[in-house]
């Protein structure tokens, strides 16, 4: 098979570290080209945009994966139709808020410094299950480790006031959605919501909390391998 480049846009903290396992198991014909964002500079949608556009290779075909956080930062980029542009794919993410607490209580307790908190058991729990890897839990915690605490209450404050379905339905490329059974993050009205602007979606459901390139990797790998000889 053609190869063809599989541009990674992370979660909230941005390192990129945490592809390291989903990396290592994709078969060869995919080339992987992770995207980071700055771990000291606190900034909006618009401003982590300007790296992902920075970052897309110009050479040849890609697909686009936005993560957790980055999933509007993919929608938003193919909504530009840029050159080489395949596929989009969507794993655990949104376009509009994604919790079912309330916004605007998350913007309280992000001006209350909630990410000061940011490597607890809890949100180690939240975001990875019960049954984590002792190399997850290293690779958790050294993702968040260089972030600092006024970065990552930047994205999520950005992350409550995002709406990309204008964008989403602006996508010209195919859509495949990853979509985590156990996922504490994202509410299943998010799902719902994308299915609503793009029927056309490819939605699949994988047994997994939150982070599935990381719990769920070979299946992840199969799924996006299965979708990519269709587009």
């Amino acid at each position: 098979m053609k190869a063809v480049t599989l541009v990674l846009l992370p979660g909230m903290d941005g390192s990129g570290k945490l592809f390291a396992p989903f990396v290592r198991a994709l078969p060869d014909h995919i080339k992987p080209l992770v995207v980071s964002y700055p771990a000291d500079l606190a900034l909006d949608y618009a401003g982590h945009l300007e790296y992902v556009m920075a970052a897309l290779p110009l050479d040849g075909p890609f697909l686009l994966l936005g993560e957790s956080f980055s999933g509007p930062l993919a929608m938003m980029t193919a909504a530009q139709n840029p050159a080489g542009l395949r596929a989009i794919i969507l794993c655990a993410t949104f376009a509009t808020w994604p919790l079912t607490l309330p916004a605007s209580v998350a913007r309280l307790l992000v001006s209350l410094g909630i990410f000061r908190l940011k490597s607890t058991p809890l949100i180690q729990r939240l975001l990875l299950g019960k049954n984590a890897s002792a190399e997850l839990r290293e690779l958790f915690f050294a993702a968040l480790d260089n972030v600092r605490p006024e970065v990552l209450a930047a994205r999520a404050r950005a992350v409550t006031t995002v709406n990309c379905s204008r964008e989403l339905s602006r996508c010209p490329a195919p859509i495949l959605a990853l979509v985590a059974e156990r996922d504490r993050i994202v509410s299943p009205g998010c799902v719902e919501h994308i299915r609503r602007i793009r029927p056309d979606t490819t939605f699949v459901r994988i047994d997994s909390p939150h982070l599935i390139l990381q719990c769920a990797t070979q299946e992840a790998v199969r799924v996006i391998t299965a979708f990519l000889e269709t587009v």
